[in-house]
């Protein structure tokens, strides 16, 4: 009884995973080396998807998918990320995949600068009420402020040297949190059955047994980390559950009052 529960909760399996741990998993010389790659590019692909969605929303039903919590944490997390993985391929001699991850945090951050710009004048009223340009700028920067401070202190208290601790939140939320934005609103205007299922194949891909971290890091196995994947199942039932809120929602209008045709 008592090794079942000190196995849960009193024990961990080593501290962190360690840089030298992409290098192996990330050469052509190791015997999985495709399959991580295209685990890896699959996990990519669908971020990169998802926040497309976003910037599609806002521009054709004037609402995005998430909030703004979701947008000044996600600027936080990859606009860090540029110096964070420079900084790890320069610590490892230049390993690619470091350099290839800086470079799309580079387009990531500026999907959400394009975001953050759409809060302040698109979304501006929805989201504070009758407040000014002005001081809708005073929010997003202190959520901003708020948010690099955060994860950097936890990036520091969870010994991430790479942020891949970090970066399994970015779908832990993305599972969960938007469905719940949508439920809120109360319409399916800015939300989308596409965008829906896009998030729960890249939630259901974050916590499979091959998923990138695992494939990476011994540290992300079942054995050495079930929290991971106790999580993981919790989050796979919210982006399924994004589903049901979005069936139960009103119907969008194929053509929307600003002359636009809607998202499906």
């Amino acid at each position: 009884m008592w090794d079942f529960i000190n196995g849960i909760f009193a024990t961990y399996h080593g501290t962190t995973y360690s840089l030298q741990d992409f290098v192996t998993a990330f050469s052509p010389a190791d015997p999985d080396f495709i399959k991580t790659l295209i685990v890896a590019g699959l996990t990519f692909a669908i971020g990169f998807i998802e926040y497309i969605y976003s910037f599609i929303l806002i521009n054709r039903e004037g609402s995005s998918p998430y909030n703004i919590m979701m947008h000044s944490y996600y600027f936080a997390i990859d606009s860090m990320g540029i110096f964070v993985f420079a900084t790890a391929s320069h610590a490892v001699g230049g390993l690619w995949v470091f350099t290839f991850a800086s470079l799309a945090e580079v387009v990531w951050t500026l999907f959400e600068v394009y975001n953050l710009i759409k809060c302040v004048y698109v979304e501006r009223q929805e989201i504070w009420g009758d407040i000014t340009t002005a001081d809708a700028w005073w929010r997003i920067c202190g959520w901003i402020i708020i948010m690099v401070g955060t994860v950097n202190l936890f990036r520091v208290f969870m010994n991430d040297p790479a942020m891949f601790k970090w970066y399994i939140f970015t779908n832990i939320l993305m599972g969960i949190i938007p469905g719940l934005y949508w439920e809120k609103r109360n319409t399916r205007i800015g939300a989308s059955w596409g965008l829906a299922i896009v998030i729960l194949i890249g939630t259901v891909n974050s916590f499979l047994p091959t998923n990138m971290w695992a494939a990476v890091s011994p540290y992300f196995s079942f054995s050495n980390n079930p929290w991971f994947y106790v999580i993981g199942v919790i989050a796979i039932f919210f982006a399924c559950r994004n589903l049901w809120v979005l069936k139960k929602l009103p119907p969008k209008p194929k053509t929307l009052s600003n002359g636009k045709k809607s998202i499906w």
